[in-house]
C-alpha cells in the first residue's frame, strides 16, 4: 500500500531523488531546503517525493521536485504523489499550484497535462551552463527551454 506523509527528517537523505528530477547540482543546492516535501512510501520504504514551495504570490504555490525512484516507475506513484500533493495545497488553502519541466520532456508534458496542469508560459534558454545544465538532448530535442504549467485549486 502507497502511504504519504510530511518529511520532516534531514533534506540530504533525499539527495539521490532530488538528482532524479534536476540534472544541476547548483540548482537543487538553491531550493533543496526550502518549502515542504511529502514522500510516498511503499512496504516503510520511501519511493518518491514532492517538494512544494511558496511563490511570491499570495495563495500561489510551485511543485519544484517530484521524483520516483526508477525502479518504481510506471507503477502510479507519480500521478498518485501529486494528487496528494494537491490535496495538501488544498488544505493550505491554495488557490494554483505551478510546475515547470523541459520542453524537450515530452512525457513530462504529457503527465502533467493528464493530471489537468495547463500550459502557463516558456522560459526561454533556463537550461544553460551558468545554470549547471549540460548540453544534452531529451527525446532528440536540445534541452534548452522551461515550461510552466498550472493547475486551478
Amino acid at each position: 500500500m502507497l502511504e504519504f506523509s510530511l518529511h520532516d527528517g534531514p533534506r540530504n537523505a533525499l539527495a539521490s531523488l532530488f538528482a532524479e528530477a534536476d540534472d544541476s547540482a547548483s540548482e537543487i543546492a538553491s531550493y533543496k531546503d526550502l518549502g515542504e516535501i511529502i514522500v510516498a512510501r511503499r512496504d516503510g520504504i520511501v519511493v518518491g517525493q514532492a517538494q512544494i514551495v511558496e511563490t511570491a504570490e499570495a495563495g500561489v504555490l510551485e511543485l519544484k521536485s517530484l521524483a520516483v525512484y526508477e525502479e518504481w516507475r510506471s507503477q502510479g506513484i507519480g500521478g498518485a504523489l501529486v494528487r496528494a500533493t494537491v490535496e495538501h495545497c488544498c488544505e493550505r488553502h491554495a488557490t494554483l499550484l505551478l510546475v515547470a519541466t523541459a520542453a524537450a520532456s515530452i512525457g513530462a508534458l504529457q503527465f502533467y497535462q493528464r493530471l489537468g496542469f495547463r500550459l502557463r508560459r516558456v522560459i526561454r534558454d533556463f537550461y544553460v551552463p551558468e545554470r549547471g545544465y549540460r548540453r544534452l538532448e531529451i527525446n532528440g530535442i536540445p534541452l534548452l527551454d522551461e515550461v510552466i504549467l498550472d493547475l486551478a485549486l
